[in-house]
């Protein structure tokens, strides 16, 4: 661990960008597991191992978007942006 006041900008960035490869990494993983029937069949230990990977993604993304300068109510906002513009490019009976 390095003080914060010693990080460089490329410290600040490398952490949550390794820590968003890791974790998504995990909960491919975990889910391949999961679903190995063909189904998504989760016992409640796997549900909370997954809602624990999705948060320290999120707390991942929220710390990025820090460093960055770009709320996680910005990055929500632009999403749901995204999602409009896309679904009016789909055929509306594939909706």
């Amino acid at each position: 661990r390095v003080a914060a006041s010693l990080r460089t900008n490329l410290d600040r960035i490398n952490l949550p960008v390794r820590g968003l490869q890791e974790e998504a990494g995990k909960i491919g993983s975990l889910l391949q597991v999961m679903s190995a029937t063909g189904r998504l069949n989760l016992s409640p230990e796997q549900r909370k191992e997954l809602q624990d990977r999705l948060a320290d993604l999120l707390w991942y993304v929220a710390l990025l978007g820090n460093e960055t300068g770009t709320s996680l109510a910005d990055i929500a906002a632009h999403s749901l942006v995204q999602i409009q513009e896309r679904a009016r490019h789909l055929d509306p009976d594939l909706r």
